[in-house]
């Protein structure tokens, strides 16, 4: 058997989408003044941590190549050939970056023996992690041609594959970058009256939200076209075969 194989090559997949950064940590609140001849100005709360960066999307996968073209012309067809004329299939999509973590608030400010240390400020939201990139499309398949006067195999029936190349698969997506956690307490110390203006440590901080993970639903490449076969016999004895 003689094996011709004039496949398409596959695409080349897709590049990484790069990493969100994280984002930055809050400001921390300054301390409390506590002056002898006037009123205490009280601690400041931490300030709020900044949001992370989204992910990178995923870069598109290259497309399949093309099967090649065969052509054969004889008087007498033996058979005894194989014939693949497959296209090459499609890149996969690149995967999606991961969304950078949200950002620490910022530390509060210490009460000085004075007044109450504040709490912490909000954490920051993580990021979107990137979408996985799209697949590349895949090669056509090959066109045959095998013409032929008098077929003196034992069947008719060539084996020929020339099947349009797949669609390359979807980039995997990024993931969500993690919440930012809040900053800690400043510090409560001594012994002091509290007073009207700073009677507590002031609001309780939240982590930010979780980053959300990235999309690639209907992000799979297509198949590409088919390839055309032709099986022509001329022989003034009988029909012309039909083209396939």
């Amino acid at each position: 058997m003689y094996n011709i194989i004039i496949n398409g090559s596959d695409g080349q997949p897709g590049f990484t989408g790069p990493d969100g950064p994280n984002g930055g940590n809050g400001i921390n609140g300054n301390g409390a003044n506590c002056p002898w001849c006037c009123d205490d100005d009280c601690a400041q709360t931490g300030g709020p941590a900044g949001p992370a960066v989204n992910g990178g999307n995923g870069g598109t996968g290259g497309p399949g190549g093309n099967a090649g073209t065969f052509r054969m012309e004889v008087d007498v067809f033996f058979g005894n050939i194989n014939v693949q004329a497959v296209g090459g299939k499609g890149g996969d999509g690149g995967a999606g970056g991961r969304g950078g973590n949200g950002g620490k608030g910022g530390r509060g400010g210490n009460g000085n023996d004075c007044e109450f240390g504040r709490h912490g400020g909000n954490g920051g939201a993580g990021g979107r992690g990137g979408d996985g990139g799209f697949g590349g499309p895949g090669g056509k398949g090959g066109d045959v041609t095998i013409i032929m006067i008098k077929n003196a195999s034992d069947s008719i029936t060539i084996p020929i594959s020339n099947q349009p190349g797949a669609g390359g698969r979807p980039g995997a997506v990024g993931g969500g970058g993690d919440a930012g956690a809040p900053g800690d307490d400043g510090d409560t110390t001594g012994y002091f009256v509290t007073s009207s203006d700073c009677p507590d440590m002031g609001p309780v901080p939240n982590f930010g939200p979780q980053g959300s993970p990235g999309n690639n639903q209907d992000h799979g490449g297509v198949s590409g076209n088919v390839g055309i076969i032709h099986i022509i016999q001329y022989d003034p004895r009988f029909t012309a075969l039909p083209v396939k």
